[in-house]
This record gives structure tokens, sequence and C-alpha cells, in this order.
């Protein structure tokens, strides 16, 4: 089987998964800047956009932000120089999902997010596009 080719489309709030058996598309959240561009400063709240490496796929089922295990059960890490801490996880918080909610990062439902981790393994390639 060939590597799936992954592309977030943030102006349409998807991540799409392409192999040669079909697509599938999950809804996904985006950075909350309301200009929805390119992400231009650390702290900005705008999702980088580009062709970038997965670094890690990361159990993050217990990792916390301001005291909520916000995350979901997996974190993959992006490899997107100069920007860190950018990758593709789940949430607490589902009902963001489709919209402009996170600092940067792409955000799925956490079942949706437990579909897309087989497929996806270290130097795996993701594109993220306007």
């Amino acid at each position: 089987m060939r590597v799936p080719r992954i592309v977030v489309r943030k102006s349409a709030f998807e991540l799409s998964v392409s192999t040669e058996d079909g697509r599938t598309v999950f809804p996904v959240a985006i950075g909350s800047n309301p200009d929805g561009a390119d992400k231009q400063a650390v702290g900005d709240c705008r999702t980088p956009e580009g062709v970038f490496e997965v670094e890690s796929v990361e159990d993050s089922s217990d990792w916390e932000r301001d005291g909520r295990r916000a995350y979901g059960p997996w974190f993959i890490r992006l490899r997107c120089p100069p920007w860190e801490g950018i990758g593709i996880h789940g949430t607490d918080e589902p009902g963001t999902v489709g919209t402009r909610a996170t600092l940067g990062c792409v955000r799925m439902r956490n079942d949706d997010l437990l579909q897309l981790v087989p497929r996806v393994a270290v130097g795996a390639r993701i594109e993220i596009v306007p």
C-alpha cells in the first residue's frame, strides 16, 4: 500500500486522507485568528501553511492545559520550522471542530483522530493549504 496523501484545507475546515482505496474527510478546527492567514509570529493563533513532516506521534491522553485534558488521545507533532509545538490532536471540546478555535494546531474530534493515527507514520507528509 502506498503512503496516504493527507491535506488540511483551512478554508473548508477539513482534513482529507487519500489512498488508492478512496478519500476520507474529517472536520477540523484551525487557528482562532479571524484572518485565517498563514502563521507569521509566535502567539498569532494562526495555523501554518506548507508541506510538513510528521516528527512524532505521541500519547497525549494525560496532557493538561489550564487544568484540563485538552489534547485528546494523540498528538501528531509536525516539523514546521521555525514554529514549534504545532500538531494535529484531539480535543475535550468537540463542539469547536469546524471553527477557528486553536492556538495554531489542527484539532479533530477524538473518534476521528483515532481513525487517522493508524494511517500516519513518522516522516509522513502533511500538507496544510489555505
